[in-house]
């Protein structure tokens, strides 16, 4: 599906010979977007930075085809770069991290102890580096002309504060991970969350059906 490879090169990148990349394995070709924010923004950064932001976008890669069964770049492209498919997932990306990339349990109910909570917000602050990549580079006038320039400005505005506040968010959350939190759904027993999980398998049979 997607794999992340170092690739040698001829000529050195600052002071190495080597860039890390996100592929498909399908088409064996790099993904590309990622192809672009490894040339544009990271090249410059150490090998394990540059590894270790590919890997949280090969996540978010995967979590993308596994619920679109298409590829994000693909997503992207044809909306026209709408920027709106990424933040309207980011929070099901989040949970689907805490699922240990599993989207059979799509709502969050409690904090999952297996889970390095420290290292899905790494990720996430990869993610937002990864959709400032995009917005400077696609959301422009020159590349949606449909659009005017003060139009333009404002989504750039709104899409920066939600990234703020979700930042603000995970560091809070991050913090209390440890402590005393008062979790969703806290006073459910075990036997009503399976209820619940099975209740939604059965609403997207259904909804499958219609």
């Amino acid at each position: 599906m997607f794999e992340v490879k170092s690739i040698k090169l001829e000529q050195k990148i600052s002071n190495e010979n080597e860039i890390i990349l996100l592929f498909n394995t399908d088409s064996t070709f790099p993904c590309l977007f990622p192809l672009m924010f490894s040339l544009r923004v990271i090249r410059f950064q150490s090998l394990s930075t540059q590894y270790s932001d590919l890997m949280a976008l090969k996540d978010w890669y995967i979590f993308w085809y596994k619920k679109y069964s298409i590829s994000f770049c693909e997503s992207f492209y044809s909306s026209n770069y709408n920027f709106e498919l990424i933040q309207d997932e980011i929070d099901n990306f989040i949970t689907f991290l805490e699922n240990n990339n599993d989207l059979s349990n799509v709502v969050w109910l409690r904090v999952n102890s297996t889970v390095n909570y420290k290292n899905i917000s790494n990720k996430i602050r990869t993610l937002f580096k990864f959709y400032t990549y995009l917005m400077d580079d696609y959301l422009t006038v020159k590349k949606q002309p449909h659009i005017d320039r003060k139009e333009i400005e404002k989504i750039k505005s709104n899409i920066k504060k939600y990234m703020e506040i979700k930042k603000k968010n995970i560091r809070k959350f991050t913090k209390t991970i440890h402590g005393e939190k008062k979790y969703l759904f806290k006073s459910m027993t075990n036997e009503m969350v399976k209820v619940l999980y099975e209740t939604k398998r059965w609403i997207r049979k259904f909804e499958q059906l219609l």
